[in-house]
């Protein structure tokens, strides 16, 4: 068995095929997840690939960042919940790691991050998260009773009650919608909105190849939240979020949600995934559970000289500057996150 090698996920079919066929890869192994971030950001392509003859033994995807502002290093991936290894056996998965330690001497990366848990003398933990997720099957009205009595059933009664239109897009309408309702969100919390491009670049790659769509709920034709949902290999994953503060009464995240859920147990789907969660988001850790959600851990390591300490939420200087952004102009908000997002990932 050869050592781990450089592999152009976009350009060479051997990844894709592994992927298709490896029951833990998810959507942000495909090919088009990473070439969306390339395309916004303008990251190294660092992916991995381990083979035998003409077996694929494991894969890594991998994008290098280089930023005056936070140092290099390598992630996998940069704005994405999860990302780890693919492997069939642990030869595959030794030789992966073998790979990043080399890659991170050889870039002079500060770390390597894996965005899951692996067992390897150089992994140290970095950070850790709730995940969830919600199994679907055919017939929906059995999860719906084992959603919250008083808050999610009440709450998804209630948006059908105001009457709001809940409907699944693909057009770039649809996104840009999303994306206004999205500059509220975030100035909302005081947290800069991800560059207009990043979201493009989605909806080019993903969900105009039938990789996604967007949920968009509207009162009286006016659009009062939406969620971009990504879908791979029977998966739904709920990405992005957001609304109009002043329509919550309405509860269209709710209807949204629920919308999706139904859409999901009568198109096969299996699972839908909600994303991680810092540990000290109580209230989203509460909204989560509330859909009879699955629980569980979810740790990042690094491979790093340094000592780490391990992170329960996102912290750093833009948590540190919500008080002040929330009063921050929105085009100035804008501005600022063209500017930061391809250095905090």
């Amino acid at each position: 068995m050869a050592g781990a090698a450089h592999i152009d996920p976009s350009r060479d079919p051997r990844w894709l095929a592994f992927v298709e066929d490896h029951p833990r890869a998810m959507i942000f192994h495909h090919p088009a997840w990473m070439a969306a971030l390339q395309d916004t950001y303008g990251y190294e392509q660092c992916s991995l690939i381990v083979t035998e003859v003409d077996e694929v033994l494991g894969i890594l995807p991998l994008l290098g960042i280089a930023s005056r502002l936070t140092g290099r290093r390598g992630v996998c991936v940069p704005f994405s919940d999860y990302g780890y290894p693919l492997f069939r056996r642990a030869s595959g998965l030794d030789a992966l790691l073998a790979g990043c330690e080399e890659l991170k001497a050889r870039k002079q990366w500060k770390y390597v991050e894996i965005r899951g848990l692996v067992q390897h003398p150089g992994a140290k933990p970095s950070a850790t998260y709730k995940v969830h997720r919600l199994q679907l099957a055919p017939g929906s009205d059995a999860l719906f009773k084992g959603f919250t009595r008083g808050g999610t059933q009440a709450a998804i009664k209630q948006c059908a009650r105001f009457g709001v239109r809940i409907e699944r897009r693909t057009d770039p309408d649809a996104l840009a919608a999303f994306r206004r309702l999205n500059y509220q969100t975030r100035k909302k919390h005081g947290i800069p909105p991800q560059p207009d491009r990043f979201f493009d670049a989605i909806h080019r790659h993903l969900i105009a190849r039938g990789m996604g769509f967007v949920s968009l709920a509207t009162e009286q034709g006016r659009p009062i939240a939406a969620s971009v949902f990504l879908t791979y290999r029977g998966t739904l994953y709920h990405k992005f979020n957001a609304s109009d503060e002043d329509a919550l009464r309405f509860r269209p995240n709710h209807g949204i949600l629920w919308d999706a859920i139904q859409w999901g147990c009568e198109n096969g789907y299996h699972a839908l995934d909600m994303g991680r969660s810092d540990l000290d988001g109580e209230g989203l850790l509460k909204y989560k559970r509330s859909w009879g959600t699955t629980e569980s851990d979810l740790t990042y390591v690094r491979f790093t000289d340094q000592p780490t300490e391990i992170r329960t939420g996102e912290g750093g200087a833009l948590a540190l500057l919500g008080p002040v952004l929330r009063h921050t102009p929105a085009p100035l908000l804008k501005a600022l996150g063209n500017f930061l997002y391809e250095h905090v990932a």
